[in-house]
């Protein structure tokens, strides 16, 4: 049976996480880290998908996207993630399947919780003890973010502004600054699984219009401290 093509909202942002096969450490080497956000550059100009957030583990991947159609998002890890795995098995030289079956999109609001989504992926390795600080990860978006990385950016600046309703790069350099540090000094790092689980994050009312527009079968809203998130079936998954 084929699968289910995702419903892409127009526009829309989505949290992507996509974990290796069996959860191994497949990217633990950094040749595959670096082939991963050199190929995340091109897919983005490839295919017209606009890079607000990444980070590239040692077993899985966060992006943080939108795109102009919402197809092109398909269209843009079908070719990166393919490429992906095809590099590792020449490398390897072996077969078999490098990611653990589909990646998980979920749906995010703009604003607000587009914002804290962006500090949980930032602090995703600070999280796992790896590191103490995001800027000592270098595989993700911290450089772009931070304004240290100039050339060859990933990331849209003009679109990671729009979604988050900020007016420049100043303003949210400052304000993502201060985010991060606020949240290592009272170690604001627990594990909020609902970013990578749940079909959409965002105020209740909305969640509520999306279940009903995308038709979901079953969804539960889960109403939390300052967020509330869509647990259900039938829609873009």
């Amino acid at each position: 049976m084929p699968r289910k093509k995702r419903g892409w909202e127009p526009g829309a942002c989505y949290h992507i996480t996509h974990r290796c096969n069996g959860q191994e450490f497949l990217f633990r080497f950094q040749k595959y880290r670096n082939f991963y956000v050199l190929h995340l550059f091109k897919a983005s100009r490839r295919y017209g998908m606009d890079v607000l957030d990444y980070i590239v583990t040692c077993n899985h991947v966060h992006l943080l996207v939108t795109a102009r159609k919402g197809a092109e998002i398909s269209e843009a890890l079908r070719y990166l993630h393919g490429a992906v795995g095809q590099f590792h098995n020449l490398q390897r030289k072996k077969s078999g399947a490098f990611w653990n079956d589909r990646y998980h999109a979920t749906r995010i609001q703009d604003g607000g919780h587009l914002s804290r989504c962006l500090l949980y992926i930032d602090l995703n390795m600070v999280r796992a003890g790896v590191v103490s600080h995001p800027s000592e990860w270098t595989h993700s978006a911290w450089n772009e973010l931070s304004g240290t990385r100039e050339r060859c950016r990933i990331v849209n600046q003009g679109r990671l502004l729009e979604c988050l309703r900020m007016g420049n790069m100043d303003q949210f350099t400052q304000w993502h600054r201060q985010a991060i540090e606020r949240k290592l000094r009272v170690a604001d790092l627990r594990r909020e699984a609902f970013w990578s689980l749940a079909a959409a994050v965002g105020e209740a009312g909305w969640l509520g219009q999306l279940a009903k527009k995308r038709r979901l079968k079953r969804h539960e809203i889960v109403e939390g401290e300052g967020f509330s998130y869509l647990r259900g079936t039938g829609g873009w998954e």
